[in-house]
């Protein structure tokens, strides 16, 4: 293992707060977002002044995302037991361990606001192929079949939602060529995933959700975040340049984004350099190191970026006439608890569902090959 690959992710330096802090901060970010239009507050800090922050936060997640599962590919591919097997049951565990609960709790809520409302906009998309459609990570799916039925919309009120297939893709994706170039005979074993998963990415090299531009270039976008992580790997940043790279790439952000158009690819540049020099900055410090309470926030980040917009939902159909500064803080708080009360128990298990599943896998292999050899004789 490469020391510093290492060094990305390690206690030794602030790089793992500062991924920690980003990762609350884009939940939050969302959240925040969501709430100021749901509660018609803070108009002066949404388009057309200010750029709507849920969506900044989106391409923070990406950002992020990218860095981080491309540190976990090269950190933990030294194992040579390491496998596109076991990368799969890791993001498995940690994106169902969020993902199921999380579509609980939108069952619940939005059957309780269908029951007393029967809100059109929620009954449309409350079924149940759609919610095995979200199961199978297929609301932002674009390929080959984008007509049929393999692109469907996000559950109910989960809007949300329409990220998470977009990542799971990706993830599938660039697994099935990391492994296809890092363990060279299994590439007729992860043909057909490459085939399948891979159209989504490539959609979104340059392609949108929507004809609005909602989601263009996230997978552009994820590339940068990977292209951070691949260069601190391989070069030092001074930290007089890693600071430049954060003010001139926060600074060229802010004067080219156009509010409501936060999708525009031309501004991803800017804020990739952002967070380049950012996590640069951070291997170069030790002021800060760990902070139990930024990782508490980010250890309910992904619980609470999938059910806050459910909650904001409920709220507003349920009072109409609810709106203002109280009723925001106390749906965003509430919004928090719940993301905290659910994760505790769902999101933050998701290494002991991992070694669980890893586990039985073992139990079913060692089976298989007892019946074999019994067989056998």
């Amino acid at each position: 293992m490469e020391l510093k690959a290492m060094l990305a992710l390690n206690n030794a330096n602030d790089t793992s707060v500062t991924l920690d802090a980003l990762r609350t901060a884009a939940a939050q970010m969302v959240c925040v977002g969501h709430g100021l239009s749901f509660f018609q507050i803070g108009s002066a800090a949404r388009p057309p002044h200010l750029p709507s922050m849920q969506n900044v936060g989106v391409l923070l997640f990406f950002l992020m995302s990218g860095f981080l599962i491309t540190a976990t590919l090269v950190r933990k591919s030294s194992d040579p037991d390491y496998t596109f097997a076991r990368y799969f049951v890791d993001r498995f565990s940690r994106i169902y361990s969020g993902l199921v609960p999380a579509l609980a709790f939108v069952v619940a809520v939005d059957g309780l606001t269908i029951l007393l409302t029967a809100e059109p906009t929620i009954v449309r998309y409350y079924d149940f192929p759609t919610l095995l459609a979200n199961l199978a990570m297929l609301p932002g799916y674009h390929g080959v079949y984008d007509q049929s039925h393999l692109q469907w919309s996000a559950f109910g009120s989960a809007s949300p939602l329409w990220t998470l297939g977009i990542e799971w893709h990706i993830y599938m994706f660039v697994g099935a060529i990391f492994f296809i170039v890092k363990r060279r005979g299994l590439w007729l074993l992860l043909l057909l995933p490459l085939a399948f998963f891979g159209q989504t990415p490539v959609h979104y090299l340059a392609g949108s959700l929507q004809n609005d531009g909602v989601g263009a270039g996230l997978f552009s976008l994820w590339l940068a975040g990977s292209g951070t992580f691949l260069l601190l790997n391989r070069f030092t940043i001074p930290p007089l340049f890693s600071a430049a790279a954060v003010a001139l790439g926060i600074t060229v952000y802010c004067i080219n984004v156009v509010p409501g158009h936060e999708y525009a690819m031309s501004t991803y540049p800017a804020l990739a350099l952002a967070f380049a020099g950012l996590i640069a900055l951070s291997q170069k410090t030790t002021m800060v190191r760990s902070s139990g309470y930024v990782r508490l926030a980010a250890d309910f980040s992904f619980t609470l970026y999938l059910i806050h917009h459910t909650l904001m939902t409920s709220v507003h159909f349920l009072f109409p006439q609810a709106n203002g500064w109280i009723v925001f803080i106390v749906v965003v708080a509430a919004a928090n608890v719940l993301a905290w009360s659910i994760a505790r128990h769902c999101e933050m298990k998701h290494k002991r569902l991992s070694e669980w599943l890893l586990a039985q896998a073992r139990w079913l292999s060692e089976r298989a090959g007892y019946v074999a050899n019994r067989a056998a004789r």
